[in-house]
């Protein structure tokens, strides 16, 4: 009898055991990870409230990639939120970046040996400036973006083979931006 009433016991701290077991192990795991709920974290020091992201240097030969990539970057900042796009003069931060390298290279080709698909690359070298104090926070290089794209050349088209190439570029362009705000923002 005794026995019984052990296992009934037993049977009712189980489910209370589990559940503590399970919120302990959801705790260390994210404490572990470095995950934060809200606010800022990164590399965004405190106090910093607006960010400037003047225009991307450009060290290639593809012209305008330098307003893509900038626009790219406002954009992404813009939409998150945490960080008030502002003017150089006016902002906390400073995001800087270089394109160091574009590149199109043909990856598939029709059965008429046109082109089919291609690979668009971009590579940005970026830094962090406190402005209030001056000091670089952050600096990477060979920030890569790579983009597989359906933009065909259309044979007497010109016109939209530059359009499909634009949008190649531009998808690109986003994928360096939100890898941007990624590592200013979340620091990785």
């Amino acid at each position: 009898m005794r026995n019984a009433i052990s296992e009934i016991v037993c049977e009712k701290r189980k489910p209370q055991a589990l559940l503590i077991g399970a919120a302990l192990a959801l705790i260390m795991i994210s404490a572990s990870c470095g995950y934060r709920l809200s606010g800022r974290g990164g590399l965004v020091p405190e106090g910093a409230r607006s960010i400037s992201i003047p225009v991307f240097m450009n060290g290639t030969s593809e012209p305008y990639v330098d307003a893509d990539v900038t626009q790219a970057a406002i954009e992404e900042f813009l939409s998150d939120g945490r960080l008030r796009v502002a003017s150089l003069e006016d902002a906390d931060l400073a995001l800087r970046g270089k394109i160091v390298r574009f590149e199109v290279a043909a990856l598939s080709y029709s059965s008429d040996s046109y082109v089919q698909q291609y690979r668009v690359r971009l590579v940005v070298d970026a830094s962090l400036e406190d402005r209030r104090t001056r000091k670089i926070l952050w600096q990477e290089r060979g920030i890569e973006a790579i983009f597989i794209s359906d933009y065909p050349v259309a044979l007497g088209d010109v016109r939209t083979t530059k359009i499909s190439k634009e949008t190649a570029v531009m998808k690109a362009s986003q994928d360096i931006a939100w890898t941007l705000r990624s590592r200013v923002l979340e620091g990785f």
